[in-house]
């Protein structure tokens, strides 16, 4: 068994990665903002423990990796989840400013976070990072931010694989729509988003629970021969 450490691990996919890694028997840290959802997280499984952080802010990147090195955490893998959309808007006409905060979580605290977990990964560990098909295959225009962010954060991935040779594996997850506050947020209300998901090849968005063991494979030994790639989950989304 082994410890895993989980960004954005308080809800939506994230939740579901640490609580399903808890179930299989290993040691989940889990980070949010949130504290009364970190409880919550924490009160579901015992194998789980709850760090703060605001991963847009570095110094905090920064101290929460200084506790761990210095507690001496190994980790046999690692989940980079957290994420922001960031605002929505017609890219001709948004300000560069746009892309600053989306940049500073989705791409920018996901390179702190690897460049500081490396040096406390086993050999043969595994970085996931959730990248989302609009960073790979599916660019709608009003998401040019976020798609952007995505985009990097699949080259950040293939960079960090090719650099570590395999001692430590790097791949990312381009999942099509989920059913998560996010995403809902993202939509204007969970109505509109289960509305517009009626259009979906199955009448609706994946669950959480659906897409975690994607995740979960790739972080587990099990999936040893996959490294450097950009794997789409989507239930055929973007066929269409």
């Amino acid at each position: 068994m082994g410890t895993f450490l989980v960004t954005g691990a308080t809800s939506g996919i994230g939740r579901a990665v640490a609580l399903r890694l808890a179930e299989d028997g290993h040691d989940v840290i889990g980070i949010g903002r949130d504290e009364t959802r970190g409880a919550a997280l924490e009160d579901a499984s015992p194998r789980i423990t709850f760090l703060t952080c605001d991963l847009a802010e570095s110094e905090q990147v920064e101290a929460l990796m200084d506790r761990l090195s210095e507690d001496k955490v190994v980790l046999n893998g690692l989940f980079n989840n957290a994420a922001t959309f960031g605002r929505p808007g017609t890219p001709e006409w948004l300000p560069t400013t746009a892309f600053d905060d989306v940049f500073e979580l989705n791409v920018l605290a996901t390179n702190r976070i690897i460049q500081r977990a490396i040096p406390l990964l086993v050999t043969g560990g595994s970085v996931v990072n959730n990248a989302a098909i609009v960073g790979h295959v599916k660019f709608p225009p009003m998401l040019g931010p976020y798609a952007a962010s995505k985009a990097a954060v699949i080259a950040l991935t293939k960079t960090f694989a090719h650099r570590m040779k395999g001692k430590v594996r790097f791949n990312a997850v381009c999942f099509g729509p989920v059913d998560t506050p996010l995403s809902h947020k993202l939509y204007g209300g969970e109505a509109k988003f289960q509305e517009a998901m009626t259009h979906h090849f199955r009448g609706h968005a994946a669950k959480p629970e659906e897409v975690a063991p994607v995740v979960t494979f790739l972080l587990s030994g099990a999936s040893s021969y996959i490294n450097g790639q950009a794997i789409t989950v989507d239930g055929g989304y973007t066929l269409s």
